[in-house]
């Protein structure tokens, strides 16, 4: 059986001879393991990198292929802002670099463009990007596991992409609602405007729902055919519990989830819906909604514990993660660690229902013997 079979029949809920294991981590670390493993680069040894290390696939976020996903290239204005593949930058969010030890990380909050408005109509003149910006004849593939930027990676014709019997073709973005939300108009604004000025509240939560409602069509148009699998990002949890109430979220956002899930899911692919955090008092709605897998399992965050979501959800959605890398990897060693990975594969029974690997990207700071030890 071929990593792909292994992988969705685990998705799948169908017996399987064993649980597999993804791996995902930041540029430096795949450069360390790359080096460790005295081969030659990530571009092409990534695939010999993960049969040594012992991982069955090269996860990316919210995907199940760091090397195997596409979006469709930006040919619109120029907003002279960080170039990421999120695009926040097309509602005007200007993102900017924060250094941390040896690196870095992009950050979105800082002078949201909504901050000042305070009216619907004034709301209604802001100019709000177009799908019409973007080329669906040319795909970017992005390859966040290496340190190019994402203007060097490689374009390419969507007529050259098509299923594989061996890897995850994969799309994503704009379907982060909540999070471009608040950061356009900053997180206490968006926290009041949901409570005491709904109106709006939902008229910005509206065309934000509406371009990447026409987005998703436009790409599923384009590929969808071609697609295994549709990556959907939306952090609104917190190591407690949701950001907002589950029943406003539900009242604003869920309603464009369920729409743009539903255009999905005609073209039969899967979908991964990332949420850090304790998201467990919505999982049932992400399960109605037709989500395949949840990631990444945050296990440190409260009511989080894979014991607990096997029992109530472990038939009904594939979870993609749960190896803490917050507090287990970063500060344990390798016997609590193999310990704990022997414990989880107790959990599952015929090994499926989860797709083990770290919670988040391996960062540099996870000692090289720990980043083993989940494998080995």
């Amino acid at each position: 059986m071929n990593t792909k079979n292994l992988v969705l029949n685990c998705i799948r809920h169908r017996d399987n001879p064993k649980i597999p294991l993804m791996f995902r981590a930041v540029p430096a670390v795949n450069e360390k393991l790359i080096n460790h493993f005295k081969l030659k680069d990530l571009e092409n040894d990534w695939e010999k990198m993960i049969e040594i290390l012992g991982a069955d696939i090269f996860s990316d976020g919210e995907t199940l292929g760091a090397f195997t996903t596409y979006i469709p290239k930006y040919a619109g204005p120029s907003f002279e802002a960080i170039y990421e593949p999120n695009h926040f930058f097309i509602w005007g969010i200007k993102p900017e670099y924060i250094y941390l030890g040896s690196g870095k990380e992009i950050i979105f909050h800082k002078n949201p463009p909504l901050a000042k408005i305070e009216t619907p109509d004034e709301l209604r003149k802001y100019k709000f990007p177009e799908t019409g910006w973007f080329d669906f004849g040319t795909y970017k593939r992005v390859v966040t596991a290496k340190k190019e930027s994402f203007e060097e990676q490689k374009e390419i014709n969507p007529q050259f992409l098509k299923r594989s019997d061996i890897y995850f073709i994969n799309t994503f973005c704009f379907n982060s609602i909540f999070m471009t939300s608040i950061f356009m108009r900053g997180f206490e604004n968006m926290l009041m405007d949901l409570l005491s000025n709904r109106f709006f509240a939902k008229t910005l939560i509206d065309k934000i729902g509406e371009f990447y409602l026409d987005f998703t069509i436009k790409n599923l148009d384009a590929i969808g055919d071609r697609l295994d699998l549709y990556g959907i990002w939306d952090d609104f949890a917190t190591q407690d519990g949701l950001m907002i109430s589950a029943e406003v979220w539900r009242s604003y956002y869920k309603p464009w989830f369920v729409r743009i899930i539903e255009e999905i899911k005609k073209y039969d692919v899967m979908i991964s819906f990332h949420i850090c955090g304790n998201c467990s008092e919505i999982i049932p709605d992400l399960i109605d909604m037709g989500v395949d897998i949840l990631d990444p399992v945050q296990t440190s965050a409260r009511e989080m514990d894979l014991e607990g979501l096997n029992e109530n959800f472990g038939k009904y959605i594939c979870f993609h993660g749960g190896i803490d890398a917050q507090k287990l990897l970063a500060k344990s060693n390798p016997a609590v660690i193999r310990n704990e990975v022997s414990r989880i594969k107790k959990l599952f029974k015929k090994n499926t229902g989860i797709i083990l690997g770290p919670s988040h990207y391996l960062t540099n700071d996870i000692p090289l013997e720990n980043i083993l030890a989940v494998y080995k």
